[in-house]
């Protein structure tokens, strides 16, 4: 998490507007991670008129027009993943390294997204994957999971407060 926590800090030194979006099915187990990392966010941070938090769901896509009008100079997209890590770990994947529609559940494959937005904002994109240890269908997020969320959001929140 070290690793993590000294990149987001590196580029949001760099970063005037930031974005979150949150990705995944909260019907899903784990795989609402990303949307409770905004859900937390947002019940936790002041507003800030620098800061957008976008809880993309299924259809991240659907943000697209809010995020380009925000013109984010970093965009964190943050989804569960398969990495064959433990449950809740906590990786960076380079938007480059990101796969088809085979790497997602969602409507439009998250690489063809940030291709877009890097196209029309020009912003940086880090991927947060938050590995999964479940996706069953209305079925309770897991503890290692909770945990994972827990230490993301206060890392963000601790990095969003001292900017």
């Amino acid at each position: 998490m070290r690793y993590i926590e000294n990149l987001l800090k590196t580029k949001l030194d760099n970063a005037r507007r930031i974005t979150v979006l949150g990705v995944g099915s909260p019907l899903r187990s784990d795989d609402g991670a990303g949307m409770l990392v905004i859900q937390k966010l947002e019940e936790s941070l002041p507003s800030c008129p620098d800061l957008l938090l976008c809880g993309g769901e299924t259809a991240p896509e659907n943000f697209t027009g809010k995020i380009k009008s925000f013109q984010p100079d970093l965009l964190i997209v943050v989804d569960a993943c398969d990495v064959g890590l433990a449950p809740g770990s906590v990786v960076e994947i380079p938007p480059e390294k990101v796969g088809g529609p085979t790497f997602c559940s969602h409507m439009l494959p998250v690489k063809v997204m940030i291709n877009y937005l890097i196209h029309e904002t020009g912003t940086d994109v880090i991927l947060l994957g938050l590995q999964y240890k479940s996706l069953l269908f209305d079925g309770p997020v897991s503890q290692e999971m909770t945990q994972a969320v827990d230490h993301l959001c206060g890392m963000l929140q601790k990095l969003f407060l001292e900017k």
